[in-house]
């Protein structure tokens, strides 16, 4: 049985970009995405679909027991900060229960190399500049989700030999982006208020900077990272 990777949430931004690049290294990819904020147009040729969430632990398991899987990348998530703390149950499922059930999998069909995008959410306000020595210290529902993956992620090394890497992007934009979201990626949402012709939704007095990240400075490394010769607790930023 052949090699393939999976990618979930491949119909996004990062991860058909992520999915693209793994292809181009001549790698089989499964993508499984719900297609709730991602599309069937982004998802790369070649890449096997299979539109389903990471919550169908029946889908999953099919999946798993039907393709030799050696590397997942996890990039399925509902990326909204402050909103968050109004959609705990939602959020709780799609950030954290989700990826354990992936963990589950991992663990339980000897998966190589686990790679996880996490946040700099997980960071909280106050701490910059972003170091990964920072003690994390998140302060909304999603980057306590992101977190708890992290540290499930290392117990599964701890205990089961789990190998994993961890990203946390920061702001990252360009093609593919979703500008039809009110809540997430202010690049997208500046982009959709220009084109409607209207302002631009600035908070306090405009003078604040903030870090981006171009998508082909990020996808590249993220595919390269699961076939390193140690996937073994890598944190990169």
């Amino acid at each position: 049985m052949s090699k393939k990777i999976l990618v979930t949430g491949g119909a996004g931004f990062i991860g058909s970009h992520v999915t693209a690049h793994l292809i181009k290294k001549g790698k089989e990819v499964i993508i499984i995405d719900d297609l709730s904020g991602g599309f069937k147009d982004n998802i790369p040729e070649n890449a096997e679909f299979i539109e389903g969430s990471i919550l169908d632990v029946d889908l999953l398991e099919k999946v798993f027991k039907q393709n030799n899987i050696t590397r997942i990348y996890q990039l399925a998530a509902y990326a909204a900060e402050g909103l968050s703390h109004f959609i705990k149950r939602f959020n709780y499922n799609n950030n954290l229960i989700g990826s354990v059930n992936l963990i589950n999998l991992a663990v339980n069909y000897e998966v190589k190399c686990f790679i996880f995008t996490s946040s700099i959410a997980v960071y909280g306000s106050g701490q910059t500049p972003f170091l990964e020595n920072i003690k994390p210290e998140p302060e909304d529902s999603y980057g306590i989700a992101k977190y708890a993956v992290e540290q499930e992620l290392k117990t599964s090394h701890d205990m089961f030999g789990l190998n994993y890497i961890i990203f946390r992007p920061h702001n990252v934009y360009g093609e593919r982006q979703n500008i039809g979201d009110r809540y997430r990626n202010v690049i997208g949402i500046f982009m959709n208020q220009l084109m409607k012709g209207e302002p631009l939704t600035i908070f306090g007095d405009g003078k604040q900077t903030r870090a981006f990240s171009y998508i082909d400075d990020v996808a590249p490394v993220i595919a390269h990272s699961g076939f390193m010769k140690e996937c073994l607790m890598k944190h990169l930023i």
